[in-house]
């Protein structure tokens, strides 16, 4: 699904994944009615870079960054590629004007997780664990680097 994001009167275009996530007791299903495929992890990281009067974030390995400038004007952006995001069912999608590098990181390593899981033939995910590491390597640029694990369910049909 391909989504925008406004930002600064500019629109920043998106690709949103979601996948359900829910506890096999809230699920009410017996051992036999599922079947876990294994235990994936994905992992994202994402450049926060800082000037004076601006910021940029970006992914290394992915084509997207922004780069948010405050001039005269106010705020304004420049971007290049999609910002790739992945929710977990219950999470809150993305609705400031303006991203942050750590919600850019976590929604990109879910993204990919939602990937892998539709690769395999997953129905769900359970027990998905986010970290989020954030490192300053210099002055002027701090690493976010997010990573999630969950184990992939897929239903059984009654055929």
């Amino acid at each position: 699904m391909f989504d925008f994001l406004w930002t600064t009167k500019k629109l920043i275009p998106r690709a949103v994944n979601t996948i359900n996530t829910a506890s096999l007791e809230v699920l009410n299903l017996e051992r036999n009615d599922y079947e876990i495929l294994n235990t994936i992890t994905a992992e994202a990281v994402i450049m926060y870079y800082q000037k004076s009067n601006s910021y940029t974030i970006s992914c290394p390995d992915d084509d997207f960054s922004v780069t948010y400038t405050y001039g005269k004007m106010g705020w304004d952006c420049k971007f290049s590629g999609i910002f790739r995001a992945g929710y977990l069912s219950g999470d809150a999608p993305f609705v400031s004007t303006a991203l942050s590098p750590e919600e850019v990181a976590r929604g990109l390593a879910i993204y990919r997780v939602i990937n892998t899981a539709k690769q395999e033939g997953a129905d769900a995910v359970i027990a998905p664990t986010i970290t989020t590491n954030v490192e300053q390597t210099n002055k002027k640029v701090v690493v976010y680097k997010s990573t999630v694990t969950a184990k992939l369910v897929k239903l059984k049909t009654n055929n």
